[in-house]
């Protein structure tokens, strides 16, 4: 057993129900995502990765079930509770959620303006450091539509760890992007994950990269989880987790076969 798996997940969900009207998305759903790990939220279009992202940051509310974010519930809690609870979250949502009419330094600035006391100086000392660490320099006047779509995205990242979150939830970070920029920000991510400890909680449909980059892997599947490392769902005997991975499943088993072992449901 590791030292994650001894310790309470870093979010945990437990016994969580959701309906939309008479669509139920989920039924009693269990979870953890592990402190400092990557975990990435897998499952076919509707099985309710992206809504419980929302839940974990407290912008959806389940019907029933607990949500524990660093060890607080956060069911039921009233807007003051919940946003106090948010300032350790970061959040990449999938479209960037940059201001078209704000510069990209003012965007990253925004929630440093509005959460913290922070003088001009340090705020721009904060500002440029999140820039540099996501690769983009000299971009402090420019609009979120002078960008392409990889620097928008890393401009987005830059501003979803302004304010230094212990975790980071990301919506389909890949989407749309080109393969040197999906390869670029699954580097991003992957050194804040090793250098910044962040834990980072991911959706994804983007195959290859998820089974890179993920210590854990939750795949969303008839309202319930089946959780394993990338190796242990590659490996699974349910043909149905085995079809879901396809060909990149195949080939991730292929060269790292060693680590087999079975995925709990």
């Amino acid at each position: 057993m590791t030292q994650a798996d001894a310790e309470p997940g870093h979010v945990e969900v437990e016994g969580v129900a959701l309906s939309f009207g008479s669509r139920r998305v989920f039924e009693a759903l269990n979870c953890e995502f592990a402190r400092g790990q990557i975990s990435v939220l897998m499952g076919g279009s509707g099985t309710g990765k992206s809504t419980l992202l929302r839940m974990i940051g407290g912008l959806q509310r389940p019907d029933a079930g607990s949500i524990r974010v660093a060890g607080k519930e956060i069911v039921g809690l009233g807007e003051p509770g919940l946003a106090s609870v948010r300032n350790h979250l970061g959040m990449l949502f999938q479209n960037g959620a940059l201001l078209d009419s704000m510069t990209i330094f003012e965007n990253v600035a925004l929630p440093l303006r509005e959460h913290t006391a922070l003088s001009d100086g340090e705020i721009a000392e904060r500002v440029h450091d999140r820039l540099a660490a996501v690769g983009l320099l000299n971009v402090d006047e420019l609009l979120p539509g002078e960008l392409s779509g990889g620097m928008l995205r890393r401009a987005a990242l830059a501003r979803s760890i302004a304010m230094e979150p212990a975790i980071l939830l990301c919506d389909e970070p890949f989407s749309g992007l080109d393969p040197p920029n999906v390869s670029r920000i699954e580097a991003l991510l992957t050194h804040l994950n090793r250098n910044r400890g962040l834990t980072l909680i991911v959706t994804s449909h983007h195959m290859a990269t998820s089974l890179r980059m993920a210590h854990r892997i939750i795949l969303l599947r008839g309202g319930e989880s089946i959780e394993g490392s990338p190796a242990q769902l590659a490996s699974s005997r349910d043909s149905a987790i085995r079809e879901f991975l396809g060909k990149d499943g195949a080939e991730y088993l292929a060269h790292h076969g060693h680590e087999v072992g079975g995925a709990k449901g």
